[in-house]
């Protein structure tokens, strides 16, 4: 089981705007961050986004922020400007918005055409990573089928995919689409033949995009970061998410901002925090 060695415990800002110091505590499985527009809330994720990936902040981000501070449960402190990376630790950065990419033409070329938006751009590099889940998971299997064990423990290798399976059917079936069990690749059965996820609509990208990240986790400690993933998602899928990123993986940390009572209605409001309570000093 995971400890809080492997998630982040705290997030720090100075001088947001010029005048507001923020300091956030943060619990090992759900975080969400909620305030109204204009709070800052998105600027806070977006800077947390920007310093996971590079250890740095962007000149923009800077306008708008002194400084950030990232700690680790295993006493890793990240600070913006020093340009330091975190090590030893799995992290995902998902982006939900489906905007229109602006240099297409090296996309098309690596896509064959199929990438035409940010949001298909990061479905392209999920599928990419499913494909060395499958890979991996495919050498579990071998692995039990050599050493004879009992045929439940193939089940038990197979488990999480087949749940995934199960939560992807579930949220899809209303439009009739089931994910393709034997492709090596996300495929999707439909009344009038097999396609791919880019032909899906804004919503069901979403869904397939988090919910592939979360089972490519593999079952592993993880931070989970989103803004505002509820765009595009039914109410009803809204409801549900963060249970099913749960399900799938339950070592993720989710660290998330979002506008939607339907995120967190089942059983998560005790993990909301107003960003007006991260205020120590006006």
């Amino acid at each position: 089981m995971a400890t809080t060695t492997e998630y982040i415990t705290r997030i720090e800002v100075e001088g947001l705007w010029g005048r507001l110091d923020l300091d956030w505590a943060l619990q090992p499985d759900v975080n969400i961050l909620s305030g109204q527009n204009g709070s800052g809330k998105t600027t806070l994720i977006r800077a947390l986004a920007q310093l996971l990936r590079t250890g740095n902040l962007t000149a923009e981000t800077q306008r708008l922020m002194r400084q950030m501070r990232v700690t680790f449960g295993d006493g890793q402190i990240l600070v913006s400007g020093e340009g330091k990376a975190p090590e030893g630790h799995n992290i995902d950065i998902i982006s939900t918005f489906d905007n229109h990419l602006l240099e297409i033409d090296a996309v098309k070329q690596l896509t064959g055409g199929a990438v035409r938006s940010e949001l298909d751009w990061e479905l392209y590099r999920v599928q990419r990573r499913y494909l060395s889940y499958q890979l991996a998971l495919g050498k579990r299997a071998v692995e039990v089928l050599t050493r004879g064990s009992a045929p439940e423990r193939l089940t038990e290798v197979n488990a999480r995919q087949t749940l995934f399976f199960d939560i992807v059917d579930q949220m899809f079936e209303g439009s009739g689409k089931k994910i393709d069990r034997k492709s090596d690749e996300l495929m999707f059965d439909t009344p009038w033949g097999k396609i791919t996820p880019y032909t899906l609509s804004s919503g069901e990208k979403q869904l397939l995009l988090i919910l592939t990240t979360a089972l490519t986790e593999d079952d592993r400690p993880a931070i989970l970061l989103m803004d505002e993933p509820e765009i595009s998602l039914h109410f009803d899928w809204q409801g549900c998410l963060i249970e099913n990123i749960r399900q799938i993986n339950p070592r993720a940390q989710i660290i998330l901002s979002t506008h939607s009572p339907a995120l967190i209605m089942n059983g998560w409001v005790g993990h909301v925090t107003e960003i007006n309570d991260l205020i120590v000093n006006k």
